[in-house]
């Protein structure tokens, strides 16, 4: 099993939900940025939850300074702490319909299926809360360290259910300089 150092208030956020019985995973960015070893400590964080919405804004109550529910209704639950902007999301599924958007959300019963809707395999990694286990199912350390940008599904799929995800590529091609395998260029 490999491990990720997490940082003091992740740790205690992810006490916070195996106390109560849940899950609560790292995910995002900030994973992606962690294993490239370039992440402040200031940096907003993404996790992602078995817990409902409400359960999680439950769970924050007495540990966050402020609660921000305006993404609740997509299963995301913001908060800030010590300064430090955190947004929880409950495990999920998404499909974008047809000239819209905005995503038609069903929450997923694992992170597995949470990850596979993310935009780019280097963005589908996770760390397991508190113990820092790490969780790569599409192989993005991999592909970080070729400097490759792949989708983990179909990219038809991925980018059909969100045309942005095409700016998101060329954002990471200039900023982290990857190439596009053959497959998404196509």
């Amino acid at each position: 099993m490999t491990t990720i150092e997490i940082d003091p208030l992740s740790k205690e956020l992810g006490d916070r939900f195996q106390a109560a019985g849940h899950e609560l995973y790292l995910v995002g960015g900030v994973v992606r940025d962690l294993v490239m070893g370039r992440l402040a400590p200031e940096t907003d964080t993404d996790f992602a939850t078995d817990a409902s919405p409400a359960e999680t804004s439950r769970l924050l109550r007495g540990w966050a300074e402020a609660q921000y529910l305006v993404g609740v209704r997509f299963g995301t639950v913001g908060a800030r702490r010590h300064g430090r902007v955190v947004e929880i999301t409950t495990y999920r599924e998404e499909r974008y319909p047809k000239d819209d958007r905005k995503p038609a959300v069903t929450f997923a019963k694992d992170i597995g299926t949470d990850l596979s809707r993310r935009d780019f395999t280097i963005n589908a990694m996770a760390v397991r809360l508190p113990d820092g286990e790490f969780i790569d199912p599409y192989e993005g350390v991999k592909d970080l360290a070729a400097k490759r940008l792949d989708t983990p599904l179909e990219p038809e799929v991925a980018f059909s259910d969100d045309p942005l995800r095409m700016l998101r590529a060329a954002r990471f091609v200039a900023q982290l300089g990857v190439t596009p395998v053959p497959r998404v260029i196509e």
